[in-house]
């Protein structure tokens, strides 16, 4: 019936509104779950815990996003 927070999606349909997982994470940037991993481990995206689980929030999806955007 109803589905927890953290599966609820954003009418635009990129990433939940408070947060998201690791693997959610990793889908959203088109990046594997180890290159995630490196880059959390260098600092480069800020993490946060919430109910015993790490997230991570949807500015600093963005803000990597950007950063790491290849050049044309």
């Amino acid at each position: 019936m109803f589905r927890s927070f953290t599966n609820r999606k954003r009418r635009n349909g990129s990433i939940p509104k408070q947060g998201t997982s690791f693997v959610q994470a990793a889908r959203f940037l088109g990046v594997d779950q180890s290159t995630l991993y490196m880059a959390l481990q260098k600092g480069q995206i800020p993490t946060s815990r919430r109910n015993g689980r790490t997230v991570i929030s949807q500015g600093a999806l963005m803000d990597y996003k950007a950063r790491t955007r290849p050049m044309l």
